[in-house]
């Protein structure tokens, strides 16, 4: 009798819930999902592609021994050129990595004022038509070198495009501006949390078929497939995405109007308002002070650069500034990571384990599955039925993300990168947390300029992150491939400390973020 009543008291709580304001503008998670797919469809064919050709055209090696470099039962002989090709390939990913970073970091500066005032929509657009762009470059050249002899640092000019305008640094801003323009405190968590395990779904997917693609295709095939993917996906934002900035201030004017009407009722009830001659006389002039509509700026005006840093660097109530900095570091440090190991992952396994592109591909097929599975868990469980908040869930993230680092450091054996997986499960669940303490501190208005200056830090990062780990990866080749995790590790827990000062703050203001940072 228990279980069926608890059965259908879960059952009406569901029925009762507002769906359609959860799925409200439904229209940034397919393009999420599509960009992600189209990136790790190709991504790790192009880099085993550009070892192939860096072996072939760059070292002038045989055919057959560079056919072998993925194979673990191959000869001393192939391992060593696997070695001296790793070194240079390594300096030609961080330079690509240098190239889809500075542009977009400059880009940054100026992003989050200027979508403040003129709409997400516009940046979303160019930001796509760059990344469908490079695609298309990439898969041409790809598609030439089956009959030419075509060196592999083409593939680093083919990034040019999507770093031009803008690249990921602009698609974050404005796809976080619009799912906060769409959402309340209520229903941001639930899409924050649901975009990030579309996130994860088209990751998985895309590692997954990606050797599969591959093995019945050609590299060619393969880029091609998530070119036609990323054009898709820039004609449908060009044709069916809304503008979501203007549905964000007509709600706004909304409640404000609604919010001074009820004020004027309880001063009419209390006291009948007398117009006197007085009045009307501070009415016009009011109405003759009033300030002229802005007129319209450039993208690269100083104005969004004032704006921007005038809006993170005022003082505000309840250690507001200080969570909201706390927060871009902890982010900061997490894309750092990512910038960093995204350089020299696929190497260091390669190098460690020997493995082939399946077997990358499937180890990280299932680490997006287990960490979609700690989302689940994390939030549906962890949050509705233990009550945690996104404070603590940010936290329960980081630690997680430092004991997985740990292992990868010390890993000798594949199972060992296996068990790193599953001390990682709740790594999924720090960003939309993060993501959902900055939005719901901070009004609308000033959305873009914040998640504007923390992407500008996060563009940043690469400058710093892939030497750094392309060098440490260099020096401790043959010694020490995996020594890089350590770093991981420290990051991670530089991030970890500074989410605990935001639960101190948290604490400190109890009251008034009870349901703020509920």
């Amino acid at each position: 009798m228990v279980e069926s009543a608890s059965i259908s008291q879960l059952y009406e709580r569901l029925k009762a819930m507002e769906w359609h304001a959860l799925f409200h503008m439904f229209y940034l998670e397919p393009v999420v999902f599509v960009l992600i797919f189209s990136h790790v469809l190709s991504g790790t064919v192009m880099r085993n592609q550009i070892i192939y050709q860096t072996c072939t055209v760059s070292f002038q090696y045989n055919v057959s021994d560079c056919e072998q470099l993925d194979d673990k039962n191959a000869g001393p002989n192939i391992h060593a050129i696997e070695t001296e090709i790793q070194s240079y390939v390594a300096e030609m990913f961080l330079s690509r990595t240098l190239i889809e970073s500075i542009i977009p970091a400059v880009c940054g500066l100026f992003i989050g004022s200027w979508s403040d005032k003129y709409g997400r929509k516009p940046l979303l657009v160019i930001s796509m038509i760059g990344f469908a762009g490079s695609a298309l470059i990439t898969t041409i050249i790809c598609a030439l070198s089956g009959n030419y002899a075509i060196n592999p640092w083409w593939y680093t000019l083919a990034a040019l495009p999507h770093s031009l305008l803008g690249g990921m640094c602009v698609f974050s801003v404005a796809g976080m501006c619009f799912l906060s323009d769409i959402t309340d405190i209520k229903t941001r968590p639930y899409r924050m949390v649901f975009l990030e395990l579309l996130v994860f779904i088209g990751l998985s997917s895309g590692t997954f078929l990606s050797s599969y693609v591959y093995a019945a295709t050609n590299a060619a095939i393969t880029q091609g497939i998530s070119a036609s993917c990323l054009i898709a996906a820039t004609i449908f934002i060009i044709i069916w995405m809304p503008e979501s900035l203007h549905i964000r201030l007509a709600e706004d004017a909304k409640a404000e109007a609604e919010q001074a009407a009820g004020q004027c009722e309880d001063a009419t009830i209390e006291k009948p308002a007398k117009t006197t001659t007085n009045d009307l006389n501070l009415d016009q002039s009011k109405k003759q002070t009033e300030p002229e509509p802005e007129p319209a700026v450039g993208l690269f005006s100083t104005t969004h650069l004032k704006d921007m840093f005038k809006t993170c660097l005022e003082p505000r109530e309840y250690n507001a500034r200080e969570i909201i900095w706390l927060v871009t570091l902890a982010m900061f440090m997490t894309i750092f990571v990512v910038d960093g190991v995204m350089t020299v992952m696929y190497l260091y396994v390669r190098q460690q384990f020997h493995w082939s592109v399946r077997e990358f591909t499937f180890f990280e097929t299932i680490s997006q599955l287990v960490s979609m599975l700690g989302a689940l868990i994390g939030f549906l469980l962890l949050r509705k039925v233990f009550g945690l908040s996104v404070v603590t869930l940010a936290l329960l993230s980081l630690c997680s993300d430092v004991f997985s680092n740990l292992i990868r450091g010390f890993a000798t054996l594949p199972w060992h990168m296996y068990l790193s997986i599953v001390f990682g499960v709740f790594r999924s669940i720090g960003g939309p947390m993060c993501s959902t303490i900055v939005s719901n501190i901070v009004p609308a208005s000033d959305l873009g300029k914040i998640f504007s200056i923390k992407n500008v830090m996060q563009s940043f990062a690469p400058f710093v992150a892939a030497p750094l780990y392309t060098l440490i990866y260099q020096h401790s080749l043959a010694v020490c491939p995996g020594l890089f995790n350590f770093l991981n590790a420290l990051l991670y827990l530089i991030a970890f400390i500074a989410i605990g000062c935001v639960l101190r703050f948290k604490l400190k203001h109890k009251q008034h973020y009870a349901k703020i940072l509920k």
